[in-house]
């Protein structure tokens, strides 16, 4: 049987190493703390002593830790590491959230050796996990059975590093969204509204859903979607007046300046009289703007 090793048995671990379980894949874990690992053998799982020890006696060594830093030390370490224990063909599938540098460095490294490194960092946990695959189809090769079977969405997102890269971006999504929903949240307070009333009537309009699916519009090149929706100058007008009701509940939104800020900067170009998500492009002006520098 295909032998799976579990680094790392944070929430995320535990998760993914029961669902193995449950999936009928042996499965060895290791985590330095002692406690998770002796509740995943009551389970049904083995123990390993190190990562190394338990790289040398996996198939696959999947990996959940708290960053950058302790990947490379788990993956690179000369005494302890998985790359000294694995078997020449063998993997390591870092399902952490790190920086796509992260997985040309550990990807060089394992290559020169004869092993398998490939950034696979996920979404919500198994048994439900998306996984965003650093690589194309066929990628994982054997190892795409362990994560299929433990995951509700697998995407292969083109080159080595863009697992890790896309994950990022789903977190400058998510929790940009985040703190823009507390902060009015927090304007609904303020102005003395009950908090469940706001809750459930921005859940049920285009608040609760629309911010990423009509910028995505925009990137994906569907103009019909598009023309479907306001002006900019209407979204400008929303805005100012939002950012001056925020002001006078005593409230300072971050996002919501910067959204006004940005909307002003749209009402004053030829894109004002435009679907605002045809706003998008000003984005990729900016971009190409060289900084302002202090006199």
């Amino acid at each position: 049987m295909w032998q799976v090793g579990v680094v790392g048995l944070g929430g995320m671990g535990i998760a993914l190493t029961e669902s193995l379980l449950v999936a009928g894949w042996s499965v060895r874990c290791y985590d330095i703390r002692p406690e998770p690992v002796a509740a995943m053998v009551a389970k049904g799982a083995e123990a390993a002593d190190s990562a190394r020890a338990l790289a040398a006696a996996s198939d696959v060594v999947l990996t959940f830790l708290p960053g950058p830093d302790e990947v490379r030390s788990v993956a690179l370490d000369p005494e302890s590491g998985v790359l000294a224990g694995l078997r020449p063909g063998a993997s390591m599938l870092d399902m952490s959230t790190c920086g796509p540098d992260l997985a040309e460095q550990l990807g060089a490294a394992f290559d020169a050796s004869g092993r398998r490194f490939i950034d696979c960092p996920v979404s919500r946990k198994a048994p439900d996990m998306t996984v965003l695959v650093g690589g194309e189809p066929g990628v994982l090769g054997p190892d795409e059975a362990v994560v299929k079977a433990v995951s509700r969405v697998v995407l292969y997102c083109g080159r080595r590093g863009a697992g890790y890269a896309v994950k990022l971006l789903n977190q400058h999504v998510k929790y940009s969204w985040y703190l823009a929903s507390a902060e009015a949240l927090l304007v609904g307070e303020a102005l003395g509204l009950d908090a469940e009333t706001v809750a459930s009537a921005i859940e049920q309009s285009s608040g609760g859903d629309s911010g990423f699916s009509t910028a995505a519009k925009f990137f994906r090149g569907d103009e019909d979607g598009v023309r479907t929706h306001a002006p900019a100058s209407t979204i400008e007008k929303d805005l100012a007046l939002a950012e001056s009701m925020a002001a006078l509940a005593g409230v300072r939104s971050r996002v919501l300046s910067e959204a006004v800020d940005f909307f002003v900067t749209v009402g004053a170009s030829g894109y004002r009289g435009r679907p605002y998500p045809e706003s998008s492009e000003l984005l990729r002006v900016l971009r190409a703007m060289p900084p302002r520098t202090g006199v």
